[in-house]
């Protein structure tokens, strides 16, 4: 390799191959670019680059199969592969094929950088070892001609020129294997931890299970002794630690420390990581004993940065080796942590949501019943109702949850019922009667935009379905009718028989439970109405009625 070197930048995303090609050139580099593998294919035939960064994941000839074209047109070629979705098989593969290493999105400039240049050092040794093949080559040409060997060797050594030139290829082409090997061990295992990091923090949901897992893998990818998290409230100006792991004998949790001492301070305001040595007593919560005979300990901060703000720090301490990581090690830590915090923003915006979603549920809620008093607070008795039925039958958490979420909306669609038939006392007419039975489908119309489970939707749109396929909306038969549904049927019921109506007074549970159990089999699910009976319902009736419900009932 003579002069600067020459690299190549391969992918299909515009930015990013700009993105690339500007932190190359602004260290001095010479950079071209492509936009496709196979664009990318025609450069490397028109000049030789010494470097190809190129994407993994691109249409047409794809990054892996770019790579073995790159190798049989140029072995000397070093290339450099950029993938968002990191795994074991595709490092093997690539190492295999010939790829120097990979850089996992997202990356730094630094971290890019540091990878272009072992890619670089990688080309000219292979450059080099070619170059002295060649010579070999040209020497055991020239014995030929002349039919005589060579037996120039080192001074006073006696060897042939040729056997030691042979004896150091071989040894060149063993460590270089040594290399190659050690190498896709290290890219194995580091593809590992990466693959560990995306599939544990995808499948966790609770942000103090996130914190835990979160303050595990970085002591694995540190070798840290212990870790905490802590949480920065601006107001106070103080760092609160939430969450610590490892910590044998007195937890640091829920002390506070001083955000603007150092090294949180540079943390919090220059969003970068912080490696010192802490002499403050102060700290002795988070490190431990200070360690002779400079009585100081080591300390590594990071921030989590979460809407632009470093308002999570992680701290890993308490053993000699923190002091040696490598430039890969700090950037799975920082692979990590920017992984959590897009985790943590997710959860933080899900929960908003939900929130939102809460109070728009109770906003319908009320706004229904205050149209009709009668029914005021039905939706919650029904739902309490199905609650205790479910548990007597041996319903799943899931169930169980549905009915929490969706029993207070089953009734939702009546708001798109007008007050003359909602409000009437008298008997429906055939058309009053097909309107009031329209507000399951428009219940589920209104609820879309929620995004509700399948099981959610069942307790608003079939909770009026029958045992014997006779109800509404949809005709549903036996156990079509979702479980969820054929439970809040029982309860929907027992609460509109018990509850007065201007049109009639409230019957009583003996009656009411009569009743249900006279229409098992036709109505109702036989195997629902006996976990009716054998729940607690009818015992806690008057606690669950409440107010709302009825005076001087025959609990029976």
């Amino acid at each position: 390799m003579s002069g600067t070197p020459e690299i190549l930048v391969v992918d299909d995303e515009f930015i990013l191959r700009e993105l690339i090609s500007e932190i190359l050139l602004r260290r001095g580099w010479k950079v071209d670019t492509a936009e496709s593998s196979e664009r990318g294919i025609m450069r490397i035939k028109e000049k030789h680059y010494d470097v190809v960064v190129s994407d993994l994941m691109m249409p047409g000839i794809s990054g892996m199969e770019f790579l073995k074209i790159i190798k049989e047109h140029s072995p000397s070629t070093s290339v450099l592969m950029v993938t968002g979705y990191p795994s074991i098989d595709i490092a093997v593969d690539a190492i295999r094929y010939g790829a120097a290493d990979f850089v996992v999105k997202p990356f730094s400039a630094e971290k890019l950088e540091f990878a272009v240049r072992k890619a670089i050092d990688q080309a000219k040794q292979y450059q080099d070892f070619v170059a002295v093949i060649g010579l070999k080559n040209s020497e055991g040409s020239d014995s030929k001609e002349t039919g005589e060997t060579k037996l120039v060797g080192h001074k006073g050594s006696g060897a042939p020129a040729g056997l030691n030139l042979v004896q150091r290829t071989d040894e060149q082409m063993h460590r270089s294997l040594e290399v190659k090997t050690r190498r896709l061990e290290d890219k194995v295992k580091e593809l590992s931890v990466l693959h560990t990091i995306s599939d544990t923090l995808d499948e966790t949901r609770e942000k103090g299970e996130i914190f835990r897992k979160i303050m595990e893998l970085a002591i694995i990818i540190t070798g840290a002794e212990r870790a905490f998290i802590g949480l920065v409230n601006n107001d106070t100006n103080e760092m609160i630690v939430r969450a610590a792991v490892n910590y044998k004998t007195h937890s640091p949790v829920g002390r506070k420390f001083d955000a603007s001492r150092e090294p949180f301070r540079s943390v919090i305001k220059k969003m970068c990581y912080s490696y010192s040595f802490v002499d403050d007593k102060g700290f002795v919560p988070l490190v431990g004993n200070m360690v002779a005979p400079f009585d100081r300990a080591p300390l590594l901060t990071l921030p989590i940065i979460i809407n632009g703000e470093s308002l999570v720090i992680l701290g890993l301490c308490g053993k000699e080796g923190l002091m040696q990581f490598s430039d890969d090690n700090m950037a799975m830590l920082l692979n990590l942590a920017t992984k959590a915090a897009l985790k943590l923003e997710n959860i933080s915006l899900a929960n908003n949501i939900f929130t939102n979603i809460l109070a728009t549920i109770d906003s319908l809620i009320n706004a229904l019943d205050a149209r009709d008093t009668y029914t005021k607070d039905h939706s919650h008795r029904v739902t309490q109702y199905a609650l205790s039925i479910a548990s007597a039958y041996g319903a799943d958490q899931g169930v169980m949850d549905s009915i929490s979420f969706a029993g207070p909306l089953h009734d939702i669609g009546k708001i798109g019922v007008r007050d003359d038939i909602l409000l009437k006392e008298g008997s429906f007419t055939t058309e009053e009667r097909n309107v009031m039975k329209s507000h399951a489908l428009r219940g589920e119309e209104i609820l879309k935009p929620l995004n509700l489970l399948k099981v959610e939707k069942a307790v608003v749109l079939s909770h009026h379905e029958r045992w014997d396929g006779a109800g509404y909306p949809s005709g549903l038969k036996g156990e079509d009718i979702p479980i969820v549904a054929r439970i809040f049927s029982v309860a929907d019921t027992f609460d509109a028989m018990t509850s007065s109506r201007p049109y009639r007074s409230a019957l009583t549970s003996h009656v009411t439970t009569n009743e249900i159990l006279r229409c098992s089999g036709s109505q109702f699910d036989p195997s629902v109405v006996k976990a009716f009976m054998k729940s607690d319902l009818l015992h806690n009736f008057e606690r669950i009625a409440g107010v709302g419900g009825s005076k001087n009932l025959d609990v029976g």
